[in-house]
């Protein structure tokens, strides 16, 4: 079993509802895990998994096997939330950006 620790802007009953979902769904399908990874997992990154929260989000928002478990209806206000804060996000110019950028125009 390989459980990455999520962040700390997580929501540890939503966390802890999707890694539940996915051991039952793994065990009930006998779905095989694959060969286990030697090293840092970190640097060897699994093609199939997003490496942003845009594409993690789509991923979540076309899952079949979650959307069995947790009711698509709060699966697409989820997403919905979070692609808006994602949006504010990227419209956003932090006090980093501007400085590097002010400084060198």
């Amino acid at each position: 079993l390989e459980h990455r620790v999520a962040g700390a802007d997580a929501n540890p009953y939503l966390l802890l509802a999707a890694v539940l979902a996915g051991v039952h769904h793994g065990l009930t399908n006998k779905v095989e895990p694959g060969a286990p990874i030697e090293g840092n997992s970190n640097e060897q990154m699994e093609p199939s998994l997003p490496n942003n929260l845009r594409d993690a989000l789509r991923e979540l928002d076309d899952s079949e096997i979650l959307a069995k478990y947790i009711d698509p209806k709060y699966i697409d206000i989820f997403v919905a939330c979070k692609e808006s804060e994602l949006e504010e996000f990227e419209h956003s110019i932090s006090d980093l950006e501007y400085n590097w950028y002010l400084h060198t125009v």
